[in-house]
């Protein structure tokens, strides 16, 4: 794996493992979400780092196979330039149901190319 693929699927999971840090267990909610404006702008910020990275390694990777990566990458421009058609719902939704599977196939991807 070149310097760069790996540079980028790492910069992915390090914004997976932030925005995870940002809720304990207990306080994993959207309320937690919606309530906290610096657990909101802390998960956008890693959000726009998260889908810069994965649209360079698609670009760089065309035939690279990730679950929902178009997806993830309109809504992570949409946050980057301050669209307000991102609401705390479809944050929640990448949280939730996006960055896990995300995550995994990432650490995948990691563990299969330094075999």
């Amino acid at each position: 794996m070149d310097n760069r693929t790996k540079a980028w699927l790492y910069e992915i999971l390090n914004a997976i493992h932030e925005i995870n840090s940002y809720f304990e267990e207990d306080q994993k909610s959207l309320s937690h979400l919606s309530s906290n404006i610096a657990v909101k702008r802390a998960v956008e910020r890693n959000l726009e780092t998260l889908g810069d990275s994965l649209a360079k390694l698609i670009g760089y990777l065309p035939g690279i196979k990730i679950s929902n990566a178009e997806k993830l990458i309109d809504i992570c421009r949409r946050i980057k330039q301050g669209n307000d058609t991102v609401s705390d719902y479809i944050l929640w939704d990448v949280i939730r149901h996006y960055l896990p599977t995300l995550y995994e196939e990432i650490h995948l991807m990691i563990i299969q190319r330094t075999e």
